[in-house]
């Protein structure tokens, strides 16, 4: 018994370091807010111009890496933007799928690689509608980072501004939930698409009606 509270003890500090990540916040116009103080927090300038959906990402230990969003100051179904930590555009970082709603833009990082992130993104539109991903480098550009692939549909299936991402309760993977949207009204279908984003890639692909 002694020896399982001893790696609980050892263990914990892993986890308070993983919440970090979710540290730093960017939104709105040029908006940002700094919680690595959570009994201070400081406001920050960003790169974002924008009423849609918006996404950040920091390391473990709360320093930003980029974030990202839609209605990036043009219209279309290409209207997500990627920044660095500089607030500028990241390599590749224009272009990608979203029309400017919102819960339409999760970050999270590869399951056991640090370096690579996974951006994925929703269009409702008839066209390039459905589920989408794009892979980030983050030891590109000097750490800045880059866009190596972007635009990767999982689904071509319309997507209603429901996408998120929920932590696997194995500590390491992550389910993506996404909602369909049935052309009409945003809150009539109740089909729910889940992927599992393992060390394998994307997997596991499941529809529920709830």
């Amino acid at each position: 018994m002694k020896s399982w509270i001893l790696v609980i003890a050892l263990l914990l500090p892993l986890f308070c370091t993983a919440q970090n990540r979710g540290n730093i916040w960017c939104f709105g116009d040029s908006a940002g807010i700094n919680f690595n103080n959570l009994n201070n927090p400081v406001p920050i300038s960003t790169g974002l111009r924008t009423r849609g959906s918006c996404a950040s990402i920091a390391d473990t230990t709360g320093n930003l890496l980029f974030y990202a969003n839609d209605r990036a100051n043009f219209p279309g179904d290409y209207s997500t933007v990627i920044y660095n930590r500089w607030n500028n555009l990241m390599i590749n970082g224009d272009s990608i799928v979203g029309e400017g709603w919102y819960n339409e833009i999760v970050i999270f990082p590869f399951p056991d690689n640090d370096s690579l992130y996974y951006l994925f993104s929703i269009s409702t539109a008839l066209g390039p509608g459905g589920l989408y991903y794009s892979i980030i480098n983050m030891k590109a550009d000097s750490g800045n980072g880059d866009v190596i692939s972007k635009n990767n549909q999982l689904s071509p299936l319309s997507m209603t501004d429901c996408l998120n991402a929920v932590k696997h309760g194995n500590g390491r993977d992550w389910w993506v939930l996404a909602r369909r949207y049935d052309g009409s009204n945003a809150t009539s279908n109740n089909q729910f698409f889940s992927y599992l984003i393992s060390p394998a890639g994307i997997t596991n692909y499941q529809v529920q009606s709830v």
